[in-house]
């Protein structure tokens, strides 16, 4: 057993998260290693003044985080990194060639290649090519940065003003930034209760707490994020209107107009996750038109162009673009300059928004293939959207249809690896259309499913 006492003293609010969050902090800090056992929830009560079950209550959460595990009969553990939750973003090592994979995100392949070759060409004969090979400035030179606000002003986002981007290695890297620019460690961060991975994965890394906002079947709702603000006092509401992920929900405009009205209220910031909404054609107002000066949009060309296009742009509050640029050095220097010239020409010469439309259409066949089969059971799946979001019927469990598929060859990703709390995940997969090679592929998928969800869910499924 460790001999490791907590302080709770720097930590305000329930006793029980400043216990979990001086976990966490020890964890950061080398006080507690990987494998440490903490005390017995008994005796640590008795030496911190505590009832037995706040420490419970702190144990749980610090479980909940991803920070440890415990076993009946020999205590709680500090978990490794690889153990902390990361499934999200380790890649099958096996051969995948035989698979239906709706796992992952991805655009579809084969629609950049040829205008990346003609592009490379064309970039090879610039005379000037040397400044490519350079370190820059502003996280780029000035070209990127203004093509940048053509694509963000193309897509509906009001006072798209070069001097208020920053140039980003995708979303992922927008919101580490983001992050780094209006938060710090200890600080709450808000996030629907199935969230990209990601923001949650960084939260552990780097101290945030997150803490849930309640959501329905149109996004979050607007009465719980002020319940929210009320009781957790966070500094930042991380969202995605635009076919959120994992569930492809689009937020309503009265809804947008309400949490508007409350991130002003209650003075936190929004980092808004549109990665997704280059696909859409909606008139649903971007929360940064709504609350310019709260809100960090982030968007990239990953999505609707080609995932290796390692570009983002970061649309921020004036007052902090060159703070958000900041920690874009501190953190990657800069993205490639040669990426951010491909993307400025795809940009202005429109093969972006070629692309852009080839993605839709192609996406579209292939849902409209393979949903068809999966209507009985009421998948959720916007027009445009790149992944559906389904909800299995009683009395089906989502890993027992995973297991199910993966025996049949098709790959799927349950609600638990977008969970904040795994114990309340639904009993739901997300379906992605991207990562399948062909369109007759994504009905062939999907008419599996719908075959195992028509089954008898209490007779495992022999396999000659």
């Amino acid at each position: 057993m460790t001999n490791w006492t907590p302080d709770l003293s720097p930590y305000h609010g329930p006793k029980y998260l400043a216990i979990a969050d001086s976990i966490g902090a020890a964890i950061l800090s080398g006080g507690l290693s990987v494998g440490a056992k903490l005390p017995p929830q008994r005796n640590l009560a008795y030496d911190i003044g505590v009832t037995l079950g706040t420490v419970t209550r702190g144990y749980r959460e610090a479980e909940r985080r991803g920070l440890v595990g415990g076993e009946v009969g020999r205590g709680t553990y500090v978990l490794e990194m690889r153990q902390q939750s990361t499934d999200a973003f380790v890649l099958p090592a096996s051969d995948e060639s035989n698979f239906v994979n709706f796992g992952r995100a991805m655009p579809i392949q084969g629609i950049a290649g040829a205008a990346l070759s003609k592009t490379l060409h064309e970039i090879a004969d610039t005379p000037d090519i040397d400044v490519l090979a350079n370190y820059q400035l502003n996280t780029g030179l000035d070209a990127h940065i203004e093509a940048g606000a053509h694509w963000l002003s193309g897509h509906k986002l009001d006072n798209a003003h070069a001097e208020r981007i920053a140039i980003t290695n995708g979303v992922h890297h927008g919101i580490l930034v983001s992050l780094m620019t209006v938060a710090d460690p200890g600080d709450v961060i808000l996030v629907e209760p199935l969230t990209y991975p990601g923001i949650l994965h960084l939260a552990r890394t780097f101290g945030f707490r997150i803490e849930t906002v309640a959501t329905d079947d149109d996004g979050i709702i607007p009465e719980a994020l002020d319940e929210a603000c009320r009781r957790h006092a966070p500094r930042v509401l991380y969202c995605m209107p635009n076919l959120q992920n994992p569930t492809a929900t689009i937020l309503p405009t009265k809804r947008r107009h309400a949490i508007a009205e409350i991130v002003e209220r209650q003075g936190l910031f929004v980092v808004e996750d549109d990665i997704w909404g280059p696909l859409l054609d909606g008139d649903e107002p971007h929360l940064a038109n709504l609350i310019p000066d709260r809100t960090i949009y982030l968007t990239s060309l990953s999505k609707c162009m080609a995932g290796g296009l390692r570009i983002g742009y970061a649309l921020t509050p004036e007052r902090l673009t060159q703070r958000l640029r900041a920690a874009v050095r501190m953190s990657c220097w800069m993205p490639a300059p040669l990426m951010a010239e491909i993307a400025r020409r795809w940009i202005m010469d429109g093969t972006g928004l070629e692309m852009t439309r080839a993605q839709i259409k192609e996406v579209g066949s292939r849902f409209d293939a393979g949903l068809k089969a999966l209507l009985p059971y009421s998948p959720r799946h916007p027009h445009r959207a790149n992944h559906a979001w389904l909800e299995l019927p009683e009395p089906w469990r989502a890993n027992d249809l995973r297991t199910r598929a993966e025996n049949r060859g098709v790959r799927l990703i349950t609600s638990e690896v977008f969970a904040v709390n795994k114990r309340s995940a639904p009993e739901a997969v997300r379906l992605c259309a991207g990562q399948a090679n062909s369109v007759e592929d994504v009905a062939r998928g999907m008419k599996i499913i719908a075959d195992i969800l028509n089954s008898d869910p209490d007779i495992d499924t022999v396999i000659a």
